[in-house]
């Protein structure tokens, strides 16, 4: 059995295939208090934005206008969702339609 270098088998190991992609870069809104926090996030395309219910005792959901509604998210639940293309996503809480929020995805 030959022996490789050390250097060329921790290169072979950590590059991976050359398709390979990063994980897309994750961002968090708490639900706490009865508000998205923060209301306005900027990421950039290819970001994964995660939603996390941080109440006690209540229910939410995320609804934007491009897709169906989220299930609701229990108290310590969450929901993600990835954005691939630019441009201003609103979104609501469907039981709590008063609590709004929007994320900004730029290119």
């Amino acid at each position: 059995m030959q022996r490789r270098p050390f250097f060329g088998w921790l290169a072979a190991c950590s590059l991976g295939p050359a398709h390979a992609q990063a994980p897309a870069e994750l961002h968090e809104v708490a639900i706490r208090g009865m508000q998205f926090q923060p209301a306005e996030l900027v990421v950039p395309v290819g970001a994964r934005v995660r939603w996390s219910n941080h109440e006690k005792r209540t229910s939410h959901s995320v609804w934007f206008r491009d897709m169906p509604e989220s299930e609701r998210l229990l108290p310590g639940e969450s929901w993600e969702r990835v954005f691939d293309k630019a441009g201003d996503y609103p979104y609501v809480c469907g039981p709590h339609p008063e609590m709004t929020g929007v994320v900004r995805v730029r290119g």
